[in-house]
């Protein structure tokens, strides 16, 4: 397969949509403790939290204009949570603010034909506990040009199967798409046990992506190989009274069926895959970089066009674990378990795969800058967001905020005073 002739076209015909998690806060640095503003709105919904924001992108077929459209609907939301009677903030980070106590944190509260949205949090709450609930992060959807999906179906080579495929690889090569976007070094004590107000820094480069972030009390195995294999093996966890349900998998990439996300339409055919595992970004006003958006796009490319992998129930889990360890800091200290039963040093492996997509895909300014960032740690979103943040995690936030609403510290105050 000549990957390289369906790079334009997949930058121009390809699916790509985002969904972005935000907490709304108070101006003083809380968990907002109002209600969801934003009724039914299908472009702004909720996630576990009452206060989470998730900004829903409809889908778009440039990474770039994808981007935009996102950074215009932040900046709009940030406008009107700032104009309420009650201002509030949207927090830039992908970790929480101050937490005074687990009850700052309200469960999403669904009624009518929904309510069982809310049961099925109350039930995370009670297994997971409420704070891992409170972590923010960004989902990157995507889907292949039709004409590539047409392409593969006259070589006997269905769309399931390459949707398939991708996943499987992609699990494999998910620590490197951690250690290339991490952006939450920082976080509260309090989210820890401490003392509110001070700072734990310099652990993590990706705290919800670490082995302290959201997972299962298990380490899922799934199957590949096919549709029915995949989902019986998803299934399997729900059966054995392990998972509530399909969705309680967390795990850095999803196959999604078209229209309602519902785990058997996943048996009509696969519309999109769905990655899971990039943090909010403080240091942009949309939460992401274009740039990282790009590369992501590349990496699919490169990931179609190399032999299908057959990770095995071990190759799986150090799979997981690798992406885990990826979320540390630094990224020198990190040494992980590759596909030729080695470990090898975290960047000397990044920089050897990274070359490889240059040979494959040619040179490209966005696997430039991932080069760039592994050859220079100051490059890294991590580190400049501690130089940045690191001596005032909520005051340096909530200026960020205010930023991306244009507005003053001032006009809050003058707000608070009516």
């Amino acid at each position: 397969m000549n990957i390289r002739q369906w790079i334009k076209p997949t930058f121009t015909q390809g699916g790509f949509g985002l969904e972005e998690e935000n907490q709304r806060v108070t101006p003083d640095g809380f968990l907002a403790q109002t209600d969801h503003p934003f009724g039914d709105d299908p472009v702004l919904d909720r996630d576990f939290c009452e206060s989470q924001l998730e900004i829903i992108t409809g889908v778009h077929h440039n990474p770039r204009e994808l981007v935009k459209a996102l950074g215009d609907k932040r900046r709009e939301v940030a406008r009107f949570l700032a104009g309420q009677n009650t201002p509030e903030q949207l927090w830039p980070f992908s970790n929480p603010p101050c937490l005074r106590s687990e009850k700052d944190i309200r469960i999403a509260q669904f009624v009518g034909e929904k309510a069982e949205k809310t049961v099925y949090r109350n039930y995370l709450a009670g297994k997971y506990g409420r704070k891992k609930q409170s972590l923010c992060g960004i989902h990157f959807n995507f889907s292949y040009p039709q004409a590539f999906l047409d392409c593969l179906r006259e070589e006997g080579v269905s769309a399931d199967q390459i949707y398939l495929n991708l996943a499987e690889k992609l699990l494999a090569y998910s620590w490197l798409i951690v250690a290339l976007t991490a952006a939450s070094p920082l976080m509260d004590a309090s989210f820890e046990g401490g003392k509110p107000g001070e700072i734990l820094a310099g652990i993590y480069s990706s705290y919800r992506c670490s082995d302290r972030g959201y997972w299962n009390e298990f380490e899922p195995v799934l199957d590949f190989d096919a549709i029915p294999n995949y989902l019986d093996s998803m299934n399997y966890y729900v059966e054995t009274g392990k998972l509530y349900s399909a969705a309680e998998l967390y795990y850095p990439v999803r196959l999604k069926p078209k229209g309602t996300n519902a785990l058997d339409k996943l048996r009509e055919g696969v519309n999109h895959i769905e990655l899971r595992m990039l943090d909010v970004n403080p240091l942009r006003d949309e939460g992401i970089d274009p740039s990282d958006l790009e590369f992501l796009t590349l990496l699919l490319l490169y990931l179609t066009a190399r032999p299908k992998m057959d990770l095995s129930v071990m190759r799986q889990r150090r799979a997981m674990r690798n992406m885990k360890q990826a979320a540390s800091y630094p990224l020198e200290k990190v040494s992980l378990f590759w596909t030729d039963g080695q470990m090898h040093p975290l960047p000397e492996l990044a920089l050897e795969i990274l070359a490889d997509m240059e040979n494959v895909l040619g040179a490209h300014e966005a696997i430039g800058r991932q080069i760039d960032k592994i050859k220079d740690p100051d490059r890294r979103y991590a580190s400049q967001i501690l130089d940045r943040y690191g001596e005032d995690y909520i005051g340096g936030g909530l200026a960020r905020a205010r930023e991306l609403a244009g507005i003053s510290e001032g006009y809050l105050r003058q707000k608070g005073r009516k």
